[in-house]
């Protein structure tokens, strides 16, 4: 029987339809007993009528629920309601990427913001033996503050278990698919890498780079077909970018970036290209969100969580957003305790403020030293956050909070702190 907004299962209340995944649909829940808001995953068909399809589900679970990172959507849990399996999962307030990319190309420096985002993800994930294969824009999602979140691990393959294909079957998307994937020979990080620099290219140009008019025009040209550099398409991709995305395109796994780190590490000079306005002047922040939640909830309970996503949506700056949740708490102590600024975060500058701010040029040596403590906390992508946000912070302390406040989660923004003290 179909589900339909309203519908109770388990202890979620179906709200909305969010969309379809490569292996069931998609619902927006809400938790009849903590009232948070999530993301419900449903196998379609019955478990029942296909069984094979339950146990590729059941893999998706056992896998994503192995991944614990800031770019990868969070599996809260699984369970069986009435003969089908259901995955509660982080709900991201934002749009995919292939959404984004209707409107046409993305910025070259906003480009390579996601793209390393997905590359700590992929990084990540194939640490752990888990290959992803099917990265496409779909499947990429792009959270408030810039933030992406890697979903969709339906066909994923960790190399502790089975294979998820048969003799003769490919799996994945075919237009983002390697050529070793499109032969049905073993895909690994590799894979991913071909099909992310497929997105990238994209991304940069506004045109995929292979095609075809039918199915099989479309495996041939995965397999043979070299588009031309992203480059000659787009002046404004600068070279290295350029040379990254083909060398990811290569055919042979052997000629392209080895692991996600290498092709991270190659676009490392974009660090020092500004993000564009939409996301770098942002005045909502993710972390700042997190800790308004968290003490929110101490004051009024599990309903914070909505409360603050939906003033998030409404406003535009975190002096609103506070301003607006600090309405919902009754008792004025607890209000006040609840405006007061974590120290452990920095305040959002404003927007209209009178006088620009100094121009303030860090050590090199010390900006080093930064990103080398914050490596533990962030991966990869912390030398860029930390090329990032020495452009706007004014003091060194100014910038260690930039940077704590990039960590989510208090303990660890404490023991970078810390960290920090001992090497600076």
């Amino acid at each position: 029987m179909p589900i339909q907004i309203g519908d109770i299962l388990g202890d979620y209340e179906v709200t909305g339809v969010l969309g379809r995944g490569g292996m069931g649909k998609v619902f927006r829940v809400r938790s009849v007993l903590t009232e948070r808001e999530e993301a419900m995953k449903v196998v379609l068909p019955d478990l029942d009528e296909n069984p094979a399809l339950a146990e590729r589900f059941l893999r998706e679970i056992k896998v994503h629920a192995s991944l614990q990172h800031p770019n990868i959507a969070t599996l809260h849990t699984a369970l069986r309601v009435d003969g089908r399996l259901l995955m509660i999962m982080e709900l991201v307030e934002g749009v995919s990427l292939e959404e984004t990319l209707q409107r046409g190309p993305v910025q070259v420096p906003l480009a390579v913001h996601y793209i390393v985002q997905v590359l700590a993800a992929l990084q990540f994930a194939h640490e752990r033996g888990v290959i992803h294969r099917d990265i496409k824009p779909a499947n990429i999602l792009i959270a408030g503050g810039g933030v992406v979140k890697l979903t969709d691990f339906g066909i994923a393959r960790s190399e502790a278990g089975v294979r998820l294909t048969g003799t003769g079957l490919a799996v994945g998307t075919l237009a983002f698919m390697s050529p070793e994937q499109v032969r049905t020979g073993e895909a690994d990080a590799r894979s991913d890498i071909y099909s992310l620099g497929l997105t990238f290219y994209e991304m940069v140009t506004g045109r995929r780079p292979i095609y075809g008019d039918s199915e099989l025009a479309l495996m041939n040209a995965q397999l043979s077909l070299m588009p031309p550099e992203p480059a000659a398409v787009n002046p404004m991709v600068p070279q290295f970018v350029s040379t990254a995305i083909m060398r990811a395109l290569a055919k042979e796994p052997a000629s392209r970036f080895q692991t996600s780190r290498e092709f991270q590490a190659a676009l490392q000079p974009a660090a020092a290209t500004p993000v564009p306005a939409a996301v770098a002047s942002t005045t909502v922040i993710p972390a700042e969100l997190a800790d308004l939640e968290s003490r929110l909830a101490r004051a009024i309970g599990p309903i914070a969580r909505r409360l603050v996503a939906d003033a998030a949506r409404r406003y535009g700056s975190m002096s609103e957003i506070r301003q607006v949740l600090a309405a919902q708490i009754e008792d004025p102590k607890e209000r006040a305790v609840f405006l007061k600024t974590n120290p452990g975060l920095t305040m959002t500058v404003a927007m209209n403020a009178p006088t620009p701010a100094p121009v303030v040029t860090f050590d090199p040596a010390m900006l080093d030293r930064l990103a080398q403590a914050l490596a533990p906390f962030l991966g990869p992508i912390a030398k860029i956050m930390v090329a990032r946000a020495a452009k706007s912070a004014r003091t060194a302390e100014e910038l260690q909070n930039a940077l704590a406040a990039e960590i989510s989660s208090d303990d660890e923004r404490r023991r970078f702190l810390a960290a920090v003290r001992t090497v600076l």
